[in-house]
């Protein structure tokens, strides 16, 4: 069961905080694939150009 807080009662004020939960949820979406996406490169060519020279 989810929980649910109404910060307005109106209809307008309820559609922006839906817009900037969407929004937020995108922008840390995507700071945590850049993250990740840097975690990998830094761990990962080391180990290519490893094998690169062999």
């Amino acid at each position: 069961m989810e929980d649910h807080a109404i910060l307005s009662e109106r209809l307008e004020d309820q559609l922006k905080a839906i817009e900037w939960a969407r929004a937020e949820q995108k922008r840390i979406l995507k700071e945590k694939g850049e993250r990740l996406s840097e975690e990998l490169m830094n761990k990962m060519t080391p180990f290519i150009l490893g094998h690169q020279e062999k």
